[in-house]
C-alpha cells in the first residue's frame, strides 16, 4: 500500500477518535465549565471578600472567564434568594407591605395626580426596568444629560454588582481627614485653662 494512502487512512482514524471523545464529555472544555459544589462555595466566599469578578477569575479559578464568575454566581443568588423568601419571611414582607401600602403610594400619586391604587397598578405593571427607560427617555427630552450605567447596556444585576463593588471599596478604604482639620478644634482642656493677664512691668 502506497504511503500516502496510510497516511490518509491515519489521519482519518485520529479524527474519528477524537470525534468520540469529544461526543463522550472527554475534552477539557466541558470539564473548565463544570462547577462543583466546593466551587460555587469558594466563589460565594470570594464574592462576599469583596473581590470583584476580574480578581476571583484568574486567582480561583483560571479556567475560567470573569463574565462566567458572574453569571454562576447570579444562579446562585437567584436560587438562594428564592429559598430564604420563601414562607415565613414572604408572609412578613407580605404583612409589612399591606400596613404601609396605601402611605408609600400615596406619596409618589400626589406627585402625579393620579389616585394611589392606579398608580400601585401601573408600577407593579411596568417594573423597574420600564420605569427606567421612560425615566431616561424624559430626560432626554428635556435636554438632560445623565450617567446613569443603564445607557451602557447593563442588566439589573450588573448594577447591583457594581454597587456592591463601590460599597465594599468604601468599607476596605474609609475617608481619611487630614491632620491639620482636626488641629483646628481647640481641646477641652486648652479652653478651660484660662491665663491670667499680664500687664506690662515700670521699672
Amino acid at each position: 500500500m502506497p504511503k500516502q494512502v496510510k497516511t490518509a487512512q491515519s489521519h482519518r482514524a485520529s479524527m474519528s477518535i477524537s470525534a468520540t471523545v469529544a461526543a463522550a464529555g472527554g475534552g477539557s472544555t466541558r470539564n473548565n465549565t463544570s462547577w462543583s459544589a466546593k466551587d460555587d462555595e469558594t466563589l460565594i466566599t470570594a464574592r462576599a471578600s469583596g473581590y470583584n469578578w476580574n480578581q476571583i477569575a484568574p486567582r480561583y479559578f483560571p479556567s475560567k472567564t470573569p463574565n462566567a464568575c458572574r453569571k454562576r454566581h447570579e444562579r446562585l443568588m437567584e436560587k438562594r434568594n428564592a429559598e430564604e423568601w420563601d414562607g415565613v419571611r414572604l408572609e412578613d414582607l407580605a404583612t409589612a407591605y399591606m400596613e404601609v401600602r396605601k402611605q408609600m403610594w400615596s406619596i409618589l400619586a400626589d406627585k402625579v395626580g393620579e389616585k394611589w391604587t392606579l398608580v400601585e397598578q401601573k408600577c407593579m405593571e411596568k417594573g423597574y426596568k420600564n420605569l427606567a427607560q421612560a425615566h431616561r427617555s424624559a430626560q432626554r427630552k428635556q435636554g438632560i444629560t445623565t450617567h446613569e450605567n443603564d445607557d451602557s447596556g447593563y442588566t439589573g444585576s450588573d448594577l447591583e454588582d457594581e454597587i456592591e463593588d463601590r460599597h465594599a471599596d468604601a468599607l476596605v478604604s474609609p475617608v481619611s481627614y487630614p491632620s491639620s482639620h482636626a488641629q483646628r478644634v481647640p481641646s477641652i482642656q486648652s479652653m478651660l485653662a484660662v491665663q491670667p493677664p499680664t500687664y506690662p512691668s515700670y521699672s
